[in-house]
Parts: C-alpha cells; structure tokens; sequence
C-alpha cells in the first residue's frame, strides 16, 4: 500500500463517509442504529418462525446430508488450533530465515485447507436467518443514510449500494496496516491537541473502520508499552505478532494457574503437609491438570503446602 493510498483510506475513514460519484453514505446515528437492532430481531424471529434454518441448523443439516464431512466441527478447531500454534512457531522461530519460509508456507496451505472445509457451508449462508436478519439490517440504515447528489436517495434496487457500503469495509490486515503507518501515528500521537479524530456529526456513532482503527491503534501502543515488547520487524508482520500476542496470554494464564494453586495451598491445613492427593472440589474451577504442573507435580505437593504454612505464621 503506497503512501497516497494510505494517506486516502485513513481521511476517508476519518471523515466516516463512503463515496462514489455523486453517491455519499454519511454515518447513521444511535437512533438509527438502535432501529436497526430492532429490524434485525425481528427478521431473525420471523425467519426462525418460517422454518428457516441457523448457521448451526445449516452445519447440521449440510453434516447429516453429508455436504461437510462428519467431523467438520473438530477439522474446523483442529485447524483453527494448527493456525494458531504455527504463529507461535513464527515467533520463536524470528531469527532462522529457513524457517520462517517453511512456517509461512504451512500456514498458507493450513488457511487454504480452513477455506475449502469452509466453502461448502459459505455457499449457502445465504439461506440461514442470521443472514436474511443482517441483510435487513443493513438495507435499514442505508434506507437512511445515503443521499444522491446531497439529496435522502432511496432505490428500488439496493443491492449496488449493499455492495458499496461492504466493500468499504476494510479487512483486517488493512486496518493493522494504517493503524502501524506513519500518517495516522503522526495524527494519532498528536489527539486531543485541537483536533478531532474523526469528523464529528450530531448523535452518529463511529464507524465500522473508525472502531476498528481506533482498537488496533490501542492495541500497538498496548505492545510498545510491554516490558517484553517485540522488535519492529515483529510488530510489523501480523502473523508473527499475533504468535507473540498467543504466547503472552499463555503466560498470563499460567501465572494465574500458579497463583491459584498457591492460594488453594495457603488455604490448606498444616495437616495437608504429607499429603500426596489432596480432593478439590469441581465448584472451586480449579484445572487440577494443570495446576499439577505449575506447581511440580504431586511429589512436590507436600513440601509446598509446608512453605504456604510457614508463610502463614510469619
């Protein structure tokens, strides 16, 4: 994406507008907004009283009739997890060129088999209510928010304007992209200096792209803030940064699995001390598997909960 590019996306999403020729879809207000919550319920319920089905009545349907293989939904996680696990191999693996090139290419061929898992049921999505209930939706706040010539416009046919307004939608790799690029750090480092963000219009909440601009600029800063903030090149590729971004909520998650067992062996009996199984309660939400291996295993049980008693009477 060149500067110019950049530079155009990024006034564009700040002046909240989608525009082609003499065509302008301004932003919709609360309100309107607000209604169209209400038409999309509304056609969902009609729709569910039609016998249409769900995306999930869709998947077992298509299963049952075997359109998707019947093992779809664990293919689905199993790949989603394989993604995920080869983003965290990107990472770690940063400073070997040979195999970043390997890892990039099995996440290409990972995404790929995602798709064609996938295409089957995107095919006919169409026909599910979330679907019919969304298109509602949407079609509601065009009907008031586009104009022709500064004028309230209101065709017969919306579907040149449906396809408008979605291919204004950036995808998220674009949005990552502006939210990294020089122009809207320059814009984004300097708010709150006399300026606004984004163009501003009575009662409209911010757009689609304006939200989504806003999350990634937070998240950025969030990284540079970390006291394990990557290097730049990594920042810079979303697929090794969302590997960095997987490995620090694993941390996190095991430093509270860690403090969750010293808390439950705090609150334990000096009785405890030789203990070599101890009975926790399913109601605590305790991953017993887990907190086995944070804290060394059952040999070292004992021991622990002699230190978490002597912690206790000092």
């Amino acid at each position: 994406m060149g500067i110019e590019d950049e530079e155009y996306l990024i006034q564009s999403i700040r002046s909240g507008t989608v525009r082609r020729k003499n065509i302008l879809i301004v932003p919709a207000t609360i309100d309107q907004l607000a209604h169209a919550s209400f038409v999309y319920a509304k056609t969902y319920e009609d729709a569910i009283n039609k016998g249409i089905m769900t995306e999930e009545g869709l998947e077992n349907w298509m299963i049952a009739n075997s359109i998707l293989p019947s093992g779809f939904h664990s293919s689905k996680d199993n790949f989603l997890k394989s993604i995920d696990n080869l983003k965290k191999s990107l990472f770690l693996n940063r400073l070997s060129k040979s195999s970043v090139k390997t890892i990039r290419s099995d996440l290409i061929n990972t995404r790929s088999k995602l798709a064609s898992l996938l295409e089957p049921k995107s095919s006919m999505s169409m026909n599910t209510c979330e679907f019919i209930a969304q298109a509602q939706k949407i079609n509601s706040i065009l009907h008031t928010t586009v104009l022709k010539d500064n004028k309230p416009y209101r065709p017969s046919n919306n579907q040149p304007l449906l396809i408008l307004w979605n291919n204004s939608l950036l995808p998220e790799p674009s949005i990552r992209a502006l939210a990294r690029s020089s122009f809207w750090k320059a814009i984004w480092s300097n708010r709150g200096f006399g300026f606004d963000l984004f163009t501003k219009r009575k009662n409209t909440d911010l757009t689609i792209n304006q939200r989504n601009l806003l999350t990634w600029s937070r998240i950025y800063d969030n990284v540079q803030e970390s006291l394990e903030c990557p290097t730049d090149d990594v920042i810079n590729d979303d697929d090794m940064l969302d590997g960095w971004f997987i490995l620090q909520k694993e941390k996190r998650e095991k430093e509270q699995r860690k403090q969750e067992a010293e808390s439950l062996l705090n609150n334990s009996s000096s009785k405890m001390s030789k203990a070599s199984h101890v009975f926790v309660s399913e109601s605590r939400g305790v991953d017993i598997n887990s907190l086995n291996d944070d804290v060394g295993g059952v040999q070292d049980f004992g021991s622990l909960v002699s230190q978490a008693g002597s912690r206790k009477k000092t």
